[in-house]
C-alpha cells in the first residue's frame, strides 16, 4: 500500500574534521570485521528483485540486513539538490522508484527503499518519521529512518546516516555501522519519532522530557503495551491510523515546529481520507441505486410482455401455474427493489431526485401488479368455458 509522505526536510549527519596529532603507537586488538554478501547490480532493478536475491543468498535475516545496509551506503548518494524540497516524493512508491532510478535520495528515499526491501524479504519493518538530536540538542530538520523486527525485538536502522554525512558543507559517502540495529533505549537519544509508539519503549518519553534530557522521566509510569498497540495499528485503515497517531502525539506534547507540522500533516490525512471514504460510500450507494434501476427496468420489460400476453387473451396458451408464477415473480422482484431502495441514503440532490422518481415508479408498478394478481386469481378460479369473458383491452 502506498503511504503518503509528510513534508520532511531531512536531517544530515554532521561529521567533524579534526587535525591529526602524532601519537605513540600501541598494540590494539582490531574489532571483528562485519561480513556481508554483496548484492550484484543485476538484482537491483527493483525492491522486489533485491529482496528475492537477499532471501535466496543470505544465511539469515541479520545477514540480509547487513548486505542491504552496506549496498545502500555504497550505491546511493545523498541528494543535496533536493534535500530541502519537501514535496520531492509524492509517496513511498515514488520515493522507491526515484531512489533506484537516480541512485540518489534524501532520507525518505533511503528509508522507504530499505523498508520495502525488508518487507518483501520477509522482515517486518516500519518507516519512521521524526526529528534528531545532536549533542542533546534538537536539530532543525525532520528525518526518517527504519525499524525492523529481528529475533522478536524491534531495532532501529538509519540507512541515511549510515551512508555518510556532511563535512565543511560537502557530503562525504562513508559507511557507518553505528546506526545499524540500534536498541530503542539508545536510539531515542538521537532519533525521536513523532509518534511515541515508534519509540518501542514500555515507558515512552514525552517530547518535552526528551528536549530537556530527562531520560529517566518515564520510569514510574504504567507500562505501555506498544507491541499490542502496534499489532492493532497495523490492521487499521489509513484514516484510523492518522486519528490514532494524532491523539497519541498530542498526549505526549507538541514541543517544536516539526512535531506541529507532523500533526498538521496527519490531520490533513484524516480530512482527506474521511472525504475519500464518504465519496467511496456514496459511490457504493449510487452503484446500488443503479443496480435497482436495472432490475426495475427488467421488471418493466417483463410486465410489458405480460400486457401483450393479456391483451391477446392469454394467447398463446400457458399453464395456469406458469401465469401465476409470472405475475407473482414480478411482484416479488418489485418488492425486493422497494426494500433495497428504502435502505439507501443519498446526499447528492440530483441523485436524490433519481431515487425519489424510482421509488414512485416502483410504487405504481406494485399497484398495477396487485391488480394483475387479483385478475389472475379470478382467471384461474373461473371455468375455462367462461374465461374469455374476463378479458378487456388494457391501455397504459
Amino acid at each position: 500500500m502506498k503511504r503518503l509522505i509528510s513534508t520532511l526536510t531531512c536531517s544530515l549527519l554532521l561529521l567533524q574534521a579534526t587535525a591529526q596529532i602524532p601519537v605513540k603507537k600501541t598494540t590494539t586488538t582490531a574489532a571483528p570485521a562485519i561480513t556481508f554478501t554483496a548484492i550484484p547490480d543485476s538484482a537491483t532493478g527493483s525492491s522486489a528483485s533485491m529482496a528475492a536475491y537477499l532471501a535466496a543468498h543470505s544465511e539469515s535475516k541479520l545477514a540480509a540486513l547487513r548486505s542491504l545496509y552496506s549496498w545502500m551506503s555504497s550505491h546511493i548518494q545523498y541528494d543535496m539538490v533536493n534535500t530541502f524540497k519537501p514535496d520531492y516524493y509524492k509517496d513511498t512508491t515514488d520515493a522507491i522508484r526515484k531512489t533506484l532510478q537516480t541512485r540518489t535520495a534524501v532520507c525518505q528515499g533511503y528509508s522507504a527503499l530499505f523498508m520495502d526491501v525488508c518487507r518483501k524479504a520477509g522482515i517486518p519493518a516500519w518507516q519512521i518519521s521524526g526529528y534528531t538530536l545532536t549533542n542533546g540538542k534538537v536539530d532543525n530538520a525532520s528525518h526518517a529512518w527504519v525499524a525492523v523486527l529481528l529475533d522478536n525485538e524491534w531495532q532501529l536502522i538509519d540507512p541515511t546516516w549510515g551512508s555518510g554525512g556532511v563535512i565543511n558543507n560537502k557530503y562525504i559517502a562513508k559507511i557507518n555501522w553505528k546506526y545499524f540495529l540500534v536498541s530503542p533505549a539508545v536510539s531515542i537519544k538521537t532519533h525521536v519519532p513523532f509518534d511515541p509508539l515508534y519509540q518501542f519503549l514500555e515507558q515512552p518519553l514525552r517530547h518535552d522530557e526528551i528536549r530537556d534530557g530527562k531520560w529517566a522521566a518515564g520510569a514510574g509510569r504504567p507500562r505501555f503495551a506498544y507491541r499490542d498497540t502496534l499489532a492493532a495499528f497495523t490492521s487499521m485503515s489509513l484514516q484510523d491510523r492518522a486519528t490514532n497517531a494524532v491523539a497519541r502525539i498530542d498526549r505526549y506534547g507538541v514541543t517544536n515546529q516539526m512535531v506541529s507540522a507532523e500533526m498538521t500533516y496527519l490531520i490533513n490525512v484524516m480530512t482527506v481520507e474521511k472525504h475519500n471514504a464518504e465519496v467511496t460510500a456514496q459511490n457504493g450507494v449510487i452503484d446500488r441505486l443503479n443496480a435497482c434501476s436495472s432490475r426495475y427496468n427488467r421488471v418493466v420489460n417483463s410486465f410489458n410482455d405480460y400486457v401483450v400476453f393479456r391483451n391477446n387473451q392469454f394467447s398463446p396458451s400457458k399453464p395456469d401455474k406458469e401465469i401465476r408464477e409470472w405475475v407473482d415473480g414480478m411482484m416479488s422482484k418489485t418488492t425486493e427493489i422497494e426494500q433495497q431502495l428504502q435502505g439507501l441514503t443519498i446526499t447528492d440532490p440530483g441523485n436524490r431526485r433519481v431515487l425519489a422518481e424510482l421509488e414512485e415508479s416502483v410504487t405504481q408498478m406494485k399497484r398495477r401488479l396487485a391488480e394483475e394478481q387479483a385478475f389472475v386469481t379470478k382467471y384461474i378460479k373461473t371455468g375455462k368455458l367462461f374465461r374469455k369473458s374476463l378479458f378487456y383491452k388494457l391501455a397504459f
